[in-house]
């Protein structure tokens, strides 16, 4: 690829160059090594989630079962940030790179554990590898593609993470249930797989992804990433664990309060390091990124908080097999496709984004609302229906507020800006997952029979959906109440996104 001037001279009409003069086919050719990358990270997710509880009946490991998430969820998180802030150090191409190998390394030792002990250790490396393969396309995407071209490109990456929806659960479902898969034991397939995938994304990547870049060196904020780590790892541990600990617990309560003294020593480390904190607070100060931060940090309660718990719904309190319960989830990424595809033309047309914004976030408000009017006797098509009115609030809403942050921040530090996009995304769907799961827990143990007795018997249908053949009509009924309340309590907080996306300022293109 040569300079930016040739690549517009030789582009032809119809074919939209990005800041740098890229066509079309050159953003293609650029974007086939990420969009595998891509694949391969929301595969890994997928498929591993599918296979953990006969990973964990091999291994020996049930107690710590969860932690082989947790791991995957804590070092991709805090990975996020130094991804984005070394992206505009050292230009996209080199961290994506070094990502995937992270990867696979991660992906090879999770296949090589003996102990869940062991695989939650490696599922930590794998998550430092992962956060680059989710955070860093945004960001080629914007280095490549001007902004009102963007929503096109976001839609592939959109359709990967809908492939990997459809093909995780059934590929994990093998994995699973195979003995042996020449002569390996069939779930550790389900990180062998990563290593033939990964070689070929990093062969992909780095014959094709070439960005300009000029590189400026700062010295690395070790002090802000130690006190993030400090401020994140101990709210991401109580999320997941909270729901067995008991959210008012002695040891809940002691990570709430080491959470808030880390986070308050990141506002410290990053005050103090101006403009060489990891995460500048000065971006902040731009009106349309902290607004958009707040928006995309209700859209991760929305989207993690109810794709984690429907098929819940569809197990614990219409009875339905964890095979129809898993599938609702197509509508939901369908949807989004349909919207983002749609989005991406409106936008294209007339260079806004305002109003895609505004019906995206109240889709998603309205469609969990609607939720909270369902039970029992609902009929699916009507589940579904809504599922895809929540997919297409989604489709619009993620677009639109990474391009408002995009075109709100400086071309200097968009690496930084769309890592922590990700960030507050990431930690508004660990955030609604933990709220929707205590708002449940609370309300259905109580309507049990406020004691011991009915928070036990919600744990246990919680952790084995399959169990609920064995609860009382009152024990459903409670479960019905807790769902529907919860969904409630979703919606509400959408409601406020929804809200939040007036003030938003109108695109911006750099024309």
């Amino acid at each position: 690829m040569a300079n930016a001037a040739s690549h517009t001279d030789e582009a032809a009409p119809d074919q939209a160059d990005g800041p740098a003069g890229f066509t079309h086919r050159q953003i293609i050719t650029a974007l086939s090594g990420l969009l595998l990358a891509v694949l391969l990270a929301a595969l890994d997710q997928t498929i591993v989630s599918t296979a953990l509880r006969t990973i964990g009946d091999q291994l020996h490991g049930q107690t710590v079962q969860a932690w082989v998430i947790t791991g995957y969820l804590v070092s991709s998180t805090i990975a996020m940030p130094f991804y984005g802030k070394l992206s505009d150090i050292y230009g996209r191409k080199p961290l994506y790179l070094a990502a995937i190998v992270v990867f696979i390394i991660g992906s090879a030792a999770c296949a090589l554990a003996n102990s869940m002990e062991t695989l939650a250790v490696a599922r930590v490396v794998q998550g430092f590898g992962g956060a680059g393969l989710m955070s860093l396309p945004t960001a080629v995407i914007a280095d490549l593609a001007p902004v009102r071209e963007r929503g096109r490109y976001f839609s592939y990456l959109m359709m990967a993470w809908v492939a990997a929806s459809v093909l995780g659960p059934l590929v994990g479902g093998l994995f699973a249930g195979a003995g042996e898969i020449l002569g390996v034991t069939g779930w550790r397939w389900a990180f062998l797989i990563n290593l033939p995938l990964g070689l070929v994304a990093l062969l992909s990547v780095r014959k094709a992804l070439n960005l300009p870049h000029q590189r400026v060196d700062h010295p690395i904020d070790y002090r802000g990433a130690l006190a993030l780590a400090l401020g994140l790892v101990p709210l991401l541990i109580v999320a997941e664990e909270g729901l067995g600990w008991g959210w008012g617990s002695a040891r809940s309560l002691a990570l709430f309060a080491l959470s808030l003294v880390g986070l308050v020593l990141f506002v410290l480390a990053e005050r103090a390091r101006g403009l060489e904190a990891m995460v500048p607070l000065r971006l902040f100060r731009r009106g349309g990124i902290t607004l958009a931060t707040a928006v995309n940090f209700t859209i991760g309660v929305g989207i993690f908080g109810t794709v984690s718990t429907l098929p819940l719904f569809l197990q614990l309190v219409q009875g339905r097999s964890a095979t129809v319960a898993g599938l609702v989830i197509i509508p939901v990424m369908t949807g989004a496709i349909v919207s983002q595809t749609i989005c991406a033309k409106i936008i294209k047309k007339w260079n806004r984004y305002k109003k895609p914004a505004i019906v995206g976030l109240g889709s998603m408000a309205g469609a969990l609302l609607s939720l909270s009017a369902t039970g029992a006797d609902t009929p699916l098509w009507v589940i579904v229906l809504i599922a895809a009115w929540l997919g297409f609030g989604i489709g619009l809403s993620q677009t639109v507020i990474t391009l408002a942050i995009q075109s709100a921040a400086p071309k200097s530090e968009l690496g930084v800006a769309n890592a922590a996009s990700g960030l507050f995304r990431q930690l508004g769907g660990t955030t609604g997952a933990a709220v929707f799961m205590s708002v449940l827990f609370g309300v259905a143990a109580g309507r049990i029979d406020g004691a011991g007795d009915g928070a036990e018997a919600v744990r246990q249908a919680l952790s084995d959906p399959d169990s609920t053949g064995r609860l009382t009509a009152s024990a459903l009924d409670a479960f019905g109440a807790g769902f529907s309340t919860m969904f409630l309590v979703g919606g509400l907080i959408l409601a406020v996104g929804f809200v939040l996306t007036f003030p938003l300022r109108e695109l911006r293109d750099e024309e």
